[in-house]
C-alpha cells in the first residue's frame, strides 16, 4: 500500500507526482527487506510456499523450515480439533433430544410433517436461561471463533499451512463425522 506523509498529502504538490513518489518508495522497500537472506514481513496475497511466515500474531513467525513445520502440526491438530468441536455440540444436542419425559422436548405436529409421523425425531425447547442453552452458547462461541481463527491461517496463503489446515479438518471428519446425525452442517460459519 502506499505510503504518503503528512506534509505530502497537504501539499499542493501535482497529485501525479505524489503516486510515482509512493511508488518509487514501495520499490525501494522491497528491496531492502530482501537484503541478507532475512525474512520479510510483508504479508503476501497469493499462495506461496516459503518458509517465512508471520502466522495470526506478530510473535508467531516461523524463519526455518523446522518452526514452519511445527506450525504446520499444530495446524493440523487445531483442523481436528475444531471437527470435533462440532462434533461435540451435535452430541449434546442430539443426547438433550432424546431425552424422555423431560419438559424441554416439545414435538408437534407440524415439526413432523404434513403425515405427523415423526420417525424419532424432537426438537428441544431450550428455555433461554437453561444450563443446556447456556453451554450450547459457549460452545457456539468457542465454534464460531475457532472458525474465523483457523480461516485467517487459510488467508496466509502459505502452500504448507494450507494443506496442514486442510488435511486435519479431513483427519477431523473422518474420526468425528461418521458418527454424525446430519450431513449438511447449518452452523457452519465459514462457507
Amino acid at each position: 500500500m502506499p505510503k504518503f506523509s503528512h506534509t505530502a498529502l497537504c501539499s499542493s504538490q501535482d497529485p501525479s507526482s505524489l503516486i510515482m513518489d509512493a511508488h518509487h518508495h514501495d520499490h525501494d522497500h522491497d528491496h531492502d527487506h530482501d537484503h541478507g537472506g532475512s525474512c520479510s514481513s510483508s504479508h503476501k496475497m497469493v499462495f506461496h510456499a516459503g518458509v517465512c511466515q508471520e502466522i495470526l500474531f506478530s510473535g508467531w513467525k516461523t524463519t526455518t523450515a523446522l518452526e514452519l513445520f511445527g506450525s504446520a502440526v499444530a495446524i493440523f491438530l487445531a483442523g481436528v480439533l475444531y471437527e470435533g468441536l462440532k462434533y461435540y455440540r451435535e452430541a449434546l444436542y442430539a443426547r438433550a433430544t432424546s431425552a424422555t419425559g423431560d419438559s424441554q422436548v416439545n414435538i408437534t405436529k407440524n415439526e413432523c410433517g404434513p403425515s405427523g409421523n415423526c420417525a424419532g425425531t424432537a426438537v428441544v425447547k431450550y428455555s433461554m436461561l437453561s444450563c443446556g442453552h447456556f453451554v450450547q452458547t459457549l460452545l457456539h462461541i468457542l465454534q464460531t471463533t475457532a472458525s474465523y481463527v483457523l480461516m485467517l491461517v487459510f488467508m496466509t496463503y502459505n502452500v504448507w499451512l494450507c494443506l496442514a489446515l486442510v488435511l486435519g479438518l479431513a483427519v477431523g471428519y473422518f474420526f468425528f463425522g461418521w458418527r454424525k446425525s446430519t450431513v449438511v452442517d447449518v452452523t457452519e460459519h465459514c462457507q
